[in-house]
């Protein structure tokens, strides 16, 4: 039976990677394989983030190749297995499975090293212009030059520079490891700093691409079901995609498995509000174990911290952050103790402010309950069977700063950017800081069922192209900084979601009418 199972294996290998115009080495298949029964792969999640990261000359993949992938997906799990081995081992007698820790990054207590930033912003490059190269024929940058003026050529690179002409048109440094070409966009809006982008154009004889066309690494646009490409409606307490008339005899057969996902508590500022906190505590008391909720997810800012932003020390109930801590912890002992509850930091806790953030320090696990997983920002994790994406969303500034149509008040649009983009964080240099170790933990490598956020207090939620977005809100009231900024939070929301056919409802404790 196991050979038969291993063979089994192997020819859905080869299947999936001929769907993509791959062939594999037998070696490499039996590697792969094995490697997915110990370390626990999806096969499909392996074959993509495999193939995303060859060279498009490459059509064989060899044993090294399916080596190195295995090499480089382990380095990046490692780091959080001490976090997931402490996740599970405090769970044992839970009645469903823990949450399983994909990605989670930790802090190798390494000082930033400029040096560092040439194979950081290169890992991306590779990574991002690999989806991008499978998609279109293209040339490097330094053949593209040397190339028959008014050619129809393709280039992929990363941009350096953005513009606009005295014509009005947007002229585009773009670059890749062989050299750098100016591109000349007509009526495009959108492009910013430090992403990848494929352009295709004709070469002019200043040695400018002019474009007619820009292509994005984005998600796969989904198959088949019209309704995952319709956004969803964000009215608070609505059902979405819910049956009405699904049979009470269908339910018993199988009970659905539903995840919470909140954020930005913001525990010890005097806006907190723990009124609505305590009547989502109670309906989760009352409600939880009927309605089959098996998990909570947690993208950021538990706590409001210390120094965090001008004049915060006026908006604070409570000034010492350990004192903070301890008050949250307690909140999370109220909750029901068989969900399994998911936390990642974000930019008011009491950890680095540059990304990838950490998961919250050790000493603070002892605080919270034995149901608590820690995980770092941005971090992948599974429940339910769903691969879902957790990133604070600090970059939401840079976003919204360079992109003129987006705005805090429809931060799924802003998530939309990031998926087209695959990548959580793209600009350097700005809002969001960056620990460079060779490796870019903001690219978007593998799509998530789901995409969670946070920071911007406000909530919303809707699918692209069959990812489901969530802002979760907050549980704070409007601070005096937020008002100067003209930021209107939604607070005392919660997301909850049932996680076989991905139905969604925000329930409201924030008592707001409508």
């Amino acid at each position: 039976m196991a050979v038969r199972n291993d063979k089994q294996k192997g020819i859905e290998i080869v299947k999936r990677f001929a769907e993509l115009g791959f062939q594999v080495q037998p070696e490499a298949i039996e590697l792969l394989s094995q490697s997915e029964a110990e370390r626990d792969f999806d096969l499909n999640e392996s074959v993509e983030s495999i193939t995303n990261s060859l060279d498009p000359s490459i059509f064989v993949i060899s044993t090294e190749q399916i080596a190195e992938f295995i090499k480089n997906n382990v380095a990046g799990t490692e780091k959080g297995e001490k976090e997931e081995r402490f996740c599970f081992q405090r769970q044992t007698q839970a009645p469903v499975p823990a949450p399983t820790i994909i990605k989670s990054f930790s802090d190798d207590g390494r000082g930033v090293n400029h040096k560092d930033f040439l194979p950081h912003f290169l890992d991306r490059y590779e990574r991002i212009s690999g989806i991008i190269k499978r998609r279109m024929n293209c040339r490097q940058i330094r053949f593209i030059k040397n190339g028959r003026r008014g050619e129809e050529v393709s280039v992929v690179g990363m941009v350096s520079s953005v513009n606009k002409t005295a014509k009005g048109n947007i002229r585009v440094e773009l670059e890749d490891p062989s050299g750098h070409l100016p591109i000349i966009l007509r009526n495009q809006e959108g492009i910013i700093p430090d992403e990848i982008i494929g352009v295709t154009g004709s070469l002019s004889d200043g040695d400018y691409l002019f474009a007619n066309r820009v292509i994005y690494p984005d998600v796969p646009i989904p198959s088949s079901t019209l309704q995952s490409s319709l956004p969803l409606s964000a009215n608070y307490n609505s059902d979405y995609g819910s049956n009405d008339n699904e049979k009470e005899e269908e339910n018993e057969k199988q009970k659905p498995l539903y995840a919470v996902f909140i954020s930005d508590i913001h525990v010890g500022s005097s806006t907190f509000l723990e009124d609505a906190w305590c009547s989502f505590v109670q309906w989760l008391k009352e409600e939880a174990k009927s309605i089959g909720i098996a998990y909570l997810v947690v993208a950021g800012d538990i706590v409001d911290g210390i120094g965090v932003y001008p004049g915060q020390e006026e908006d604070l109930s409570i000034m010492d952050v350990e004192e903070q801590y301890k008050i949250a912890a307690g909140y999370f002992h109220d909750l029901p103790s068989h969900i399994h509850v998911v936390v990642a930091p974000g930019n008011h806790d009491v950890v680095r402010n540059a990304e990838p953030q950490p998961p919250l320090p050790e000493a603070l696990w002892k605080l919270f309950p034995d149901n608590t997983c820690f995980v770092s920002n941005p971090a992948y994790i599974k429940i339910g069977g769903r691969l879902v994406l957790i990133y604070h969303g600090q970059s939401y500034d840079d976003f919204v700063n360079s992109i003129s149509r987006l705005s805090y008040s429809k931060p799924e649009e802003v998530m939309a950017e990031m998926l087209k983009r695959r990548h959580v964080a793209l600009i350097y240099g700005n809002v969001v800081s960056i620990v460079p170790n060779g490796h870019d933990y903001g690219v978007i490598d593998r799509v998530p069922d789901i995409f969670h956020c946070g920071h911007t207090h406000t909530v919303g939620i809707s699918k692209y192209r069959n990812v489901l977005l969530i802002n979760s809100g907050t549980w704070q009231s409007q601070t005096p900084y937020q008002k100067k900024r003209n930021i209107n939070p939604v607070p005392g929301c919660a997301t909850l979601v049932e996680l076989s056919e991905m139905k969604v409802k925000v329930m409201d404790f924030g008592c707001r009418a409508g």
